[in-house]
């Protein structure tokens, strides 16, 4: 799995910089794919209409957050592509719900699977990312210094998608795709925003202060509170406040005002995987990471399964399980993150000091 450990002392530009040009020919070409499956997905009428939609969202991003801003122009400059490249990339989903266009497509029947629970090894959130599986080669970690150092599993050219800091606060994700999406802030500036506090409740106020584009559903958690909220381009309400002990979410909406505003495409595996997840916890408790990693791997009732891969030649950018991320909050904070399917696959450990 690609590793970018970002230097200590160096301004958000020059970390830019340093990740654009550690991997500018990847960068280049994820956004190539992210603005030709925009079309494809969308009803953006070409590349330049693509381009002057994620060019909109810049003046949003700097009014949010200034370094994150800067540190994406630093990672456009680095991988010598333009700026509103770099945003496709980062906001490739959030992009897709700005046109109403239908959502049966080549990466729409899978999606992220999200588990949480207090165990006997500590508090356990973990994820599988699924995405267009031509952006497997491209998942990386990525190591942010600072008062709250973090780990965050993305992709080359991307802020952030989840993660965990030394304080103990970590952010899980799933897609969920609104139908009242606006132009926001880039949603991995969020995730990264929010990882820069020393508080699950400093960082759910970053996310309820945040002008949010399009639909998420957000899992912030450290070792004494935890919140899921769902949003639209629109809403947001809390759907998860620690009751009961364990939590699922996939990409459907709980909360039944923010589906108003959301749709579910016919070809999704959400109900399959939020349904099995949920009834092997309530079976037999998470005992710990390995638990959570071995239950995220599931292939149980393959293809709809929680760890899944429907690409083929003749399609090579439907949706695979590209990723996943497990952290325990107490304890050592140890990380563990993998790169593609992770069925009967190791995890890498990432260690945070403490």
């Amino acid at each position: 799995m690609r590793l970018l450990e970002l230097p200590r002392g160096g301004t958000p530009r020059d970390w830019g910089r340093q990740h654009g040009e550690a991997f500018r020919g990847e960068i280049q070409s994820l956004a190539a794919i992210r603005i030709y499956l925009t079309q494809q997905i969308g009803r953006f009428a070409d590349a330049a209409s693509v381009r002057a939609a994620a060019r909109a969202h810049l003046p949003v991003l700097e009014a949010f957050d200034a370094d994150l801003y800067s540190e994406l122009l630093g990672i456009a400059e680095g991988a010598d592509c333009p700026a509103e490249d770099v945003v496709v990339l980062n906001h490739y989903t959030d992009l897709r719900d700005l046109d109403p266009a239908p959502y049966e497509t080549a990466d729409a029947g899978g999606g992220c699977s999200i588990i949480y629970a207090d165990t006997p090894e500590g508090i356990i959130m973990a994820q599988t990312w699924d995405m267009h599986a031509t952006a497997i080669p491209y998942t990386m970690m990525l190591r942010v210094p600072g008062p709250v150092d973090a780990w965050l599993l993305t992709l080359t050219g991307c802020l952030g998608m989840a993660g965990m800091n030394r304080a103990g606060v970590a952010v899980a994700i799933n897609n969920l795709r609104s139908t009242d999406a606006r132009v926001g802030v880039v949603w991995s500036a969020l995730v990264r925003g929010m990882l820069a506090e020393q508080s699950a409740a400093a960082a759910r106020k970053r996310l309820t202060d945040a002008p949010v584009g399009s639909g998420h559903h957000y899992l912030i958690a450290d070792a004494d509170e935890v919140v899921g909220i769902e949003t639209s381009g629109q809403r947001r309400q809390v759907v998860y406040d620690g009751e009961p002990s364990h939590y699922v979410h996939t990409n459907h909406c709980v909360d039944p005002t923010i589906a108003e505003a959301s749709s579910v495409p016919a070809t999704s595996t959400t109900f399959e995987r939020y349904d099995w997840l949920t009834a092997s916890l309530a079976e037999r408790p998470l005992a710990g990471l390995a638990d959570a990693w071995q239950r995220l791997g599931s292939q149980e009732n393959y293809p709809r399964s929680v760890c899944t891969n429907v690409s083929t030649p003749q399609n090579p950018h439907g949706t695979a399980t590209c990723a996943a991320i497990a952290m325990n909050l107490t304890g050592r904070r140890t990380v563990w993150a993998a790169g593609g399917m992770i069925h009967n696959v190791a995890p890498e450990p990432f260690e945070l000091d403490v």
